[in-house]
């Protein structure tokens, strides 16, 4: 459980890290998530920063309530939620990358 609350938290810190180094060097115009692009531009980027931030944290709440509740129910919706989470950042990560390079 520990590896995989760390890899989701890379990944997401992954995605948010290339986010900020990616508008830096290309404005928010490569920003290609419409939602992410609405909130930088109406709210700023720092506020983009503390959503993300938020976002993980309800998300590592949730996997540790299903955890809580022990049972062979919660372990599939448990690995579902990881995987979403980590593909999720991977994907905004790598594509943030590769407008970077």
């Amino acid at each position: 459980m520990v590896l995989a609350l760390l890899t989701l938290t890379s990944a997401q810190l992954f995605d948010l890290g290339t986010f900020v180094r990616m508008i830096d060097g290309h404005g928010l115009s490569a920003e290609a998530n419409p939602l992410v692009h609405f909130l930088a531009v109406d709210f700023g980027v720092q506020f983009v920063a503390v959503v993300k931030i938020v976002a993980l944290s309800l998300v590592v709440s949730v996997i540790a309530v299903l955890a809580s509740r022990a049972s062979s129910r919660h372990a599939a919706l448990i690995g579902g939620v990881f995987t979403i989470a980590i593909v999720a950042g991977l994907v905004g990560g790598w594509s943030n990358a590769a407008v970077i390079l």
